[in-house]
């Protein structure tokens, strides 16, 4: 692999990922008030898909997983695993854009701005800089990562000195016991958004230093993780459960409640740039996993796919749905069904099969020193 990224850019890349969609939408409110804690539990989980990765790319480390399903699965189960993961990559890119699409027009006063414009200008933004390649995507990530946290810090300056607050809110924890909680979880939380860290497979290879890259992905999903479940903790605090479930874009609801003696008000713009920058990477890492994939498979230069692809990306995300909330509902659908296929149930079965090659090839060696001592 000519290309490389650092263990930062794959820090950064991995966390503006998670925060993408995950910050605009609602997170995992079929918890309530303990929505918080299934985002933690998820991040757990998380941490655990990830090391199925990581597992499968300590055995393969200078091949991308398109070759490697094929020698696990044979040429063609395995070709036909990686087609599958393109068509899946575009699908839920396709999804991303949809959702920044409505974002951008909900939070700009674009309403009378065709959807699809606003869809052509995102992804062909996204199209040029992969353009560029992945080491430009990697810097880039570097840069938009440190505005975003500066940006989150000082919200919550304006968000805490507000005294918009209230913690009681929260309580009582498990008020509904753990029920919810564990259907939050297994519905949403460990898959949107740690389970679409399937992506990180296209970008391990990648890696300039292997060992500090594979870390630098553990301390993303962790940050990751406590930073969606603060947000998600201080969004109920402020505008309570009730009034969160019911919102459109519920961190713009609260952050819009925000002032300062009337001085410092209507800081949400600052929190459209954080969402629009989030889907931004979440929509190119999709893409980025797609091009690569196809690229690999059909041995094709990925710079010409690039457009063909943009194409499809836009087409699919103007009949994905006929209204936001078929979208959201189609999309819960994906989380619960399709997703966990592509993020737990292939690579677990790989890593089966590839702890199944090592033994026998393990015992297979040992017979053979001993019979020839």
């Amino acid at each position: 692999m000519k290309v490389k990224i650092s263990p930062l850019q794959f820090f950064s890349l991995l966390v503006l990922f998670q925060f993408g969609t995950t910050l605009v939408v609602n997170m995992g409110l079929q918890a309530g008030k303990d929505s918080w804690i299934g985002l933690l539990i998820g991040m757990v989980i998380g941490t655990m898909m990830y090391s199925l990765n990581v597992y499968l790319y300590s055995m393969f480390p200078d091949h991308l997983p398109t070759v490697y399903y094929r020698i696990l699965l044979g040429k063609y189960l395995g070709g036909l695993v990686g087609v599958s993961y393109c068509v899946f990559y575009l699908y839920t890119g396709s999804r991303d854009i949809v959702d920044g699409g409505l974002l951008v027009m909900a939070s700009a006063a674009l309403k009378e701005t065709p959807l699809l414009i606003v869809n052509l200008i995102m992804v062909m933004t996204v199209a040029f800089v992969l353009h560029q390649g992945l080491e430009v995507l990697g810097r880039t990530a570097l840069i938009f990562l440190a505005i975003v946290l500066l940006i989150s810090v000082f919200s919550a300056l304006v968000i805490v000195f507000s005294s918009i607050v209230e913690v009681h809110r929260l309580l009582p924890v498990l008020g509904n016991g753990i029920q919810p909680i564990i259907e939050s979880v297994l519905k949403k939380n460990m898959n949107f958004p740690f389970g679409e860290l399937i992506v990180a497979t296209v970008l391990l290879p990648h890696l300039s230093q292997q060992k500090s890259g594979i870390k630098a992905g553990y301390l993303a999903i962790l940050f990751s993780g406590m930073m969606l479940a603060l947000t998600s903790a201080v969004t109920i605090s402020v505008l309570g459960d009730n009034i969160t479930e019911r919102s459109v874009f519920p961190l713009l609801t609260m952050v819009g409640k925000a002032n300062i003696s009337e001085f410092i008000e209507r800081t949400e713009i600052l929190i459209v740039m954080v969402l629009i920058i989030g889907v931004f990477f979440k929509i190119s890492l999709y893409y980025y996993a797609a091009l690569i994939s196809a690229s690999e498979l059909f041995n094709i230069p990925y710079q010409k796919l690039i457009y063909p692809f943009a194409l499809i990306m836009l087409g699919n995300s103007m009949i994905l749905a006929r209204s936001y909330s078929e979208h959201l509902m189609k999309g819960s659908q994906h989380l619960y069904t399709v997703l966990p296929i592509f993020s737990i149930a292939v690579p677990l079965l790989l890593v089966l099969i590839g702890l199944i090659r090592r033994v026998s090839s393990e015992g297979k060696a040992k017979s053979e020193s001993s019979s020839d001592s």
